[in-house]
């Protein structure tokens, strides 16, 4: 009796580890968007399944060895769609007003972060919403009631998402969620973040983004030597950071359109007149897109020190600018001494850097 329960079990195992093999397989219904070929991409850039759209409808099949996110795209990687991507059925709806994957483990999890960022998004709206009503009002009060309001509300909402986080800290998608937002946080929040995954989430794509990000960082901090790049002037000509010389040097990512940037302006050209004679040289890079807006703001606030242009943020990308003005102070190696002083504290750490 025993040995014919053991074999039943064991067909019944084999015929179930054969049903979780078959593979996947995403059947997707779409609006808005032009037939023709769809393409199921990994993080690699592998191509994992095609399929041919008609009138909106297609299904992608395949097999994948490892859960991991893909990405459901047209052939000119328009209407790109996420999707937590392991052995199982999948059911896709998309159109103008919204996109939703359901299927899977993994993927109810990412949804679940979903939810979490699509509630924060709403009460967003609704108090930006109250907020322009009571400064119409000019009621201060409720304005910044209002204001702590929200911040209660994404108070709870970054605690949620990472008790989360804490639950499936193994997963691929828990590093997914991370590289979400991973530019726009302190490095030392994604550290924090980074640190909870396990390791098969630190060895997916996304962890391995995560610590190229975090290496990226901490080659910014001061005693790095700051990334060189060459850009073009206003004049038309070419300049690099590192061709610059100067005892010290500030470099000043700003942009004409940036209205606390202009605020400090007058402080950096007092600063330039005192100490141009004793080896300091300022290296102003703008994100304008108008190399008309951005000479003019030159010329109006008398930047006579020397200017590169970065219109489509590729320098502002390498530095991991999160915000402008930003400015950073580096030695006559290019050593990077300090970061974002303004103002008084700016002009004293300079003072001090030139006497020696």
């Amino acid at each position: 009796m025993n040995k014919i329960l053991g074999i039943i079990m064991l067909v019944m195992g084999v015929s179930m580890t054969g049903m979780a093999q078959e593979g996947f397989k995403i059947t997707a219904q779409t609006q808005g968007m032009a037939d023709g070929k769809m393409y199921l991409i990994s993080d690699a850039a592998d191509t994992l399944a095609i399929a041919d759209m008609e009138n909106g409808a297609f299904v992608l099949t395949g097999k994948v060895d490892v859960g991991q996110v893909a990405y459901i795209m047209t052939a000119d990687r328009k209407g790109v769609i996420p999707v937590m991507l392991e052995n199982a059925e999948f059911n896709v709806t998309a159109n103008a007003q919204m996109v939703y994957v359901e299927g899977g483990a993994m993927q109810s999890l990412y949804n679940d972060f979903q939810s979490i960022n699509a509630s924060l998004l709403q009460e967003r709206k609704r108090l930006e919403k109250e907020m322009q009503a009571a400064m119409q009002e000019q009621n201060q009060m409720k304005a910044q009631a209002l204001n702590q309001q929200y911040e209660q509300f994404m108070k709870r909402a970054q605690e949620a998402e990472m008790n989360l986080l804490k639950a499936n800290n193994n997963t691929f998608v828990a590093a997914y969620v991370i590289t979400q937002s991973m530019q726009q946080v302190s490095p030392e929040f994604l550290k924090e973040r980074y640190n909870l995954l396990g390791d098969e989430a630190k060895a997916s794509a996304s962890g391995m983004a995560i610590a190229d990000m975090i290496a990226r960082y901490e080659m910014l901090e001061p005693g790095h030597v700051a990334p060189n790049f060459i850009t073009q002037t206003v004049e038309g000509d070419t300049i690099s950071l590192h061709g610059i010389k100067g005892k010290v040097k500030i470099l000043d990512f700003w942009a004409s359109w940036c209205a606390p940037c202009r605020q400090e302006t007058p402080n950096l050209v007092k600063l330039y007149k005192n100490y141009r004679g004793k080896g300091l040289e300022i290296f102003s890079v703008s994100l304008d897109k108008q190399p008309h807006d951005w000479a003019k703001a030159i010329s109006e606030d008398g930047m006579i020190w020397k200017h590169g242009i970065d219109p489509n943020s590729q320098i502002a990308g390498l530095y991991c600018l999160k915000s402008i003005p930003c400015m950073i102070l580096l030695d006559e190696n290019n050593r990077i001494i300090a970061k974002n002083l303004r103002g008084a504290q700016l002009q004293k750490k300079v003072a001090e850097l030139l006497k020696k």
